[in-house]
């Protein structure tokens, strides 16, 4: 066999360390253990100086050194220094490693010759390599795409299939101990027998996943086993039209088929149990987030209470009449809240209709008044009489407006504080703006950068952090966007624009991208 490369490389594909490559330098001898700085693995089964890896020229050779659990070369155990060539596999405690060079296509190991199993020993030529590296590049493409591991592998099998033109199955195991499997390669069980799916013995089938070996039952079924211990296992059986042995270019696609597989299936598991992990987190910071903001409205609505309760007592109604301010305070706290935790959990249809926004602009300011009243905020409208009507959600838009003057009020200080609510229309972009401005001390820089992430907040104990992000997801959906304006002496301006459509606009319809302004290109250069 000629090889385009000279550097051997060892792949691991099973182990703790599943997926990592090592390149071998020539001329280097190598340790393999827990101690070696080359090879750096973390598997506790390995002996810290468990075998030695030894260049000979282009050669390689393989000795255990009294390793506490041995070294094993094609599965059987080594006494010595043994040769190792591209395409054999040695395991080292829980880790197994795969033997590669580049531009070959190695070989598996093979089965012992126990009647039931052929041994599949073809040598593999270089267009059956060419082909499987064909074969590689499909499947890793196919690797990349978001799907499940059973998508995956039905895919692989009609990979294989149009390229082999022989029926494949890929079969899955259910059970670590790989007791019963699946096909997912199939729409159904009873679909698999109608497409002439190999017979392969279960048997067989768990033997050759076991010891990691290609065989070939009853000149039949050519069965080539995928995965890691801990992990997704299964196999590929390819059905051959004839009592024949397995061709050299049959050997090298499965080979490669299964070695893409099974690091396809340790990247799936791994970015699931980071997914899982991130799930977790966000849980974690979600109910924390929400228990603190409960925890001091209920501690605003004790103290209002017991205002109330105390003056009440004594008869001193002008007294009762300042605690309940903070009663009401809290209870629209509340009310917010359980508003923006429905929207930002929950996204229900939009439901379009031409309305002025202008009339919610002024329906969000009454709703508001008394509110800003109560921390004596000055709130005006300055409204454009020519604003058209615009195609959109009004409650939607209606709860995102009412966020940002909410938190207009709570920003501008008290007794002096202004917060005006506008509206004007771009004829030329066809857009309205609807526009919060108030007087306060602007936004921190520290926030500014996740201003708009779901519990960031810069009021302290006062803030939630969903008023923001809730009104920046309706904005989106809208296919418009929220954009801020702050300064440190000006106080903050929000903008809400959203495209003027008209009454044919469909909210599931894919909307082309905006016009960018001139000097716009949608990322900076800092």
């Amino acid at each position: 066999m000629h090889y385009i490369a000279s550097m051997l490389a060892l792949v691991v594909v099973r182990g703790p360390d599943t997926g990592r490559t090592f390149p071998l330098p020539p001329y280097e001898p190598q340790l393999v253990g827990r101690s070696s700085e080359a090879l750096h693995l973390s598997d506790a089964c390995m002996s810290r100086c468990h075998a030695e890896l030894t260049p000979d020229g282009s050669d390689w050779s393989l000795r255990d050194l009294s390793s506490r659990h041995g070294t094993f070369l094609n599965g059987e155990r080594i006494l010595g220094a043994v040769p190792l060539h591209a395409g054999d596999r040695f395991r080292c405690g829980d880790t197994e490693f795969l033997a590669i060079r580049e531009g070959a296509v190695p070989p598996r190991t093979h089965d012992d010759g126990i009647a039931q199993a052929a041994r599949v020993d073809d040598a593999v030529t270089m267009d059956a390599s060419s082909e499987a590296a064909t074969i590689t590049l499909t499947l890793i493409a196919r690797a990349a795409e978001p799907t499940d591991a059973d998508a995956y592998l039905a895919e692989a099998a009609r990979v294989l299939e149009s390229r082999l033109k022989s029926p494949i199955t890929a079969l899955r195991a259910l059970d670590a101990d790989l007791d019963s499997f699946v096909a997912p390669s199939h729409e159904s069980p009873d679909d698999a027998h109608t497409r002439g799916t190999p017979h392969a013995s279960f048997a067989l089938v768990r033997r050759a996943i076991l010891q990691g070996d290609m065989l070939q039952a009853d000149t039949l079924t050519l069965i080539a086993p995928f995965g890691a211990i801990g992990g997704m296992r299964g196999a590929f059986l390819l059905e051959r039209p004839c009592n024949t042995a397995a061709t050299s270019r049959e050997i090298a696609c499965l080979a490669r088929a299964c070695d893409v597989t099974t690091l396809a299936l340790a990247a799936r598991k791994e970015r699931d149990i980071q997914a899982s992990q991130h799930r977790l987190a966000l849980i974690g910071e979600t109910v924390a987030a929400l228990s603190h903001s409960i925890k001091n409205m209920l501690q605003g609505m004790r103290f209002g209470a017991d205002a109330v309760d105390i003056a009440l007592t004594h008869g001193e109604l002008a007294k009762a009449q300042e605690g309940w301010p903070i009663l009401q305070r809290n209870l629209d706290r509340i009310h917010a809240l359980a508003l923006n935790m429905l929207a930002w959990a929950k996204e229900r249809p939009l439901e379009l209709e031409l309305s002025n926004a202008n009339e919610l602009a002024r329906e969000v300011c009454e709703l508001l008044t008394p509110a800003a009243l109560r921390r004596r905020v000055q709130v005006t409208l300055a409204l454009d009489d020519a604003l058209p009507a615009t195609s959109i959600d009004g409650p939607s838009i209606h709860q995102a407006l009412t966020n940002l003057v909410l938190n207009a009020i709570e920003a501008a200080p008290e007794r002096t504080g202004r917060v005006t609510i506008g509206s004007r229309y771009d004829n030329a972009r066809n857009e309205v703006t609807l526009t919060v401005t108030d007087n306060g001390a602007g936004i921190p820089d520290s926030i500014r950068a996740r201003l708009f992430e779901p519990f960031a907040s810069s009021k302290g104990q006062r803030g939630t952090g969903l008023g923001l992000a809730v009104a920046q997801k309706i904005s989106l959906r809208h296919g418009g966007r929220l954009d801020v304006i702050s300064s440190a002496t000006n106080g903050t301006l929000f903008e809400l624009t959203l495209p003027a459509g008209g009454e044919n606009l469909d909210p599931a319809e894919t909307r082309a991208p905006k016009a960018l302004r001139p000097g716009e290109f949608g990322w900076k250069f800092e």
